[in-house]
């Protein structure tokens, strides 16, 4: 889903500033997170599976954000609390029947390549700006006849799972480095940081671990925007 950030990247502060300064245009959003796992199949891909499948996987991320539905997708870095994750998609719907619905045409799902875990998320970050400037940008490539790869303008994030979701707000909002924060399955706390790896992560976290407990940290690679939030004051 992710396209390369040009200068059209000037219109996501105007999407952000829109949302922030029009009184109720900026509400919490209920999203569902689907993390991609290593699926069932034993059978290796053919060469030719292969890039049917990994083509259609792009070509369905492209068309659901398109349609405003896929707001953020992205694959996990090598270092990762579980080996089986693959990559992630946060679902612009709060409806579980909606969600699955909309995760499950992915060709990745459908040849069995990827397994599909459903979580709530809840989140004050304007994600959906987000969606809007890729989706500016994918438009500009398009009008100067470029054609955009998977992955331009992505770039190295880590995702902070939190198991107390109270003890993350209260330590992390207003962090310099946490671009976002978000409610995961009620209790627990979703934390994008503003950091290029693990190493750099734990560094960033380790002062905050005893107030924290129970963490994960997973290298993500995503869209350069994400780069853009403001810093969170709250989830």
């Amino acid at each position: 889903m992710p396209f390369r950030r040009r200068s059209i990247a000037a219109l996501l502060p105007l999407c952000l500033a829109a949302c922030q300064s029009a009184p109720g245009s900026a509400p919490r959003l209920e999203l569902t997170l689907v993390l991609l796992k290593t699926g069932p199949r034993a059978q290796p891909l053919s060469d030719a599976e292969s890039k049917q499948v990994f083509g259609g996987h792009f070509g369905n991320m492209q068309k659901l954000a398109r349609e405003r539905q896929l707001l953020l997708a992205g694959p996990y870095g090598a270092q990762k609390s579980d080996p089986r994750l693959r990559g992630l998609f946060v679902l612009d719907t709060a409806d579980p029947v909606r969600a699955r619905q909309l995760a499950e045409t992915d060709p990745g799902f459908q040849a069995g390549v990827f397994a599909l875990e459903y979580h709530t998320l809840s989140t004050a970050a304007p994600l959906r700006a987000v969606l809007a400037a890729e989706l500016a940008d994918q438009e500009a490539a398009r009008a100067a006849g470029r054609t955009l790869s998977p992955g331009d303008g992505c770039r190295n994030y880590v995702l902070l799972t939190v198991e107390d979701g109270a003890a993350a707000q209260r330590e992390l909002a207003g962090h310099p480095s946490v671009l976002w924060l978000a409610q995961l399955d009620g209790t627990r706390a979703l934390v994008l940081l503003d950091a290029v790896d693990r190493v750099a992560a734990q560094a960033l976290v380790q002062p905050l671990l005893q107030q924290l407990g129970a963490i994960r940290l997973d290298e993500w690679f995503a869209s350069g925007h994400l780069a853009d939030l403001p810093r969170p004051s709250g989830g």
